[in-house]
């Protein structure tokens, strides 16, 4: 190694702002586990209701979305996609926002017919 290379590791293994990232990311694993026993029960209900009511519930329905978007927010957190901090020291996501999403839809393909040719 060389003294440049040995001063970098060193100031990024004395830099604050990496361990206190290191804290946070900790905190938001145990959120995600947390969310995980929140996402069992939501699709349990959710199951159960319409088993019973034959349709589903539109308030679970929405709080599954806003679920949906909080563990990719996590995710993006944890994985160094994003600086941003998630729920509780960010907002809460809405349901039906498209900038957490985790992919687009793909465009529709088009059918296309050939036409037979006649004799």
């Amino acid at each position: 190694m060389t003294d440049h290379e040995k001063t970098e590791l060193e100031q990024n293994l004395t830099s604050r702002s990496t361990w206190v990232r290191l804290v946070y990311m900790l905190l938001f694993a145990f959120i995600f586990w947390l969310a995980s026993m929140v996402l069992t029960v939501v699709v349990v209900l959710q199951f159960l209701h319409i088993l019973i009511a034959g349709k589903g519930n539109d308030n679970l329905l929405q709080f599954g979305q806003q679920l949906g978007i909080y563990f990719r927010q996590l995710i993006d957190f944890l994985c160094y996609c994003d600086d941003h901090q998630p729920f509780p020291f960010g907002a809460w996501p809405a349901a039906g926002s498209g900038e957490q999403k985790s992919a687009a839809k793909p465009a529709a393909k088009k059918k296309t017919t050939k036409k037979k040719a006649g004799k």
